[in-house]
């Protein structure tokens, strides 16, 4: 009974790699389904390089990094001029929000991912400004 079982569980792990392997590489729209997947693994989490616009130039660019440790999300920026931590960090499915401290002003972030890419908004004192932004490889 016990080699039927071990002989059973060979065969079934073959076929689930080979016939993976096999559609991944002759089914165009499985290895769509197979990178989504690897992306909503991923989701925020990594480096992302984003533009605002009509902000000073010292704003308009940088980097920003996602990171969970435990279920719990930080962000930081990353712009010329130095580095800024991120609070109030939030996740929801494609939707990352956070609050940032800039030159004692709080502007409140909102971001939805599209992909590899995101678009969203800052709530500013001065006003909303749009920001885009792409995964950096």
């Amino acid at each position: 009974m016990k080699s039927i079982f071990k002989n059973f569980g060979i065969v079934l792990i073959f076929f689930m790699f080979s016939n993976g392997y096999g559609m991944e590489m002759t089914d165009a729209s499985k290895v769509e389904v197979v990178s989504t997947f690897l992306i909503k693994k991923k989701r925020w989490t990594g480096s992302w390089d984003y533009l605002v616009q009509d902000v000073p130039l010292e704003y308009s660019s940088g980097i920003l990094h996602v990171s969970k440790k435990k279920k719990v999300y930080t962000v930081e920026l990353e712009m010329p001029g130095g580095k800024l931590p991120a609070d109030n960090v939030k996740v929801s499915k494609n939707k990352l929000t956070f609050s940032v401290d800039i030159e004692g002003s709080m502007v409140e972030v909102a971001l939805i991912m599209d992909g590899d890419s995101f678009e969203g908004e800052s709530y500013t004192p001065d006003g909303t400004f749009i920001l885009v932004g792409n995964r950096r490889i």
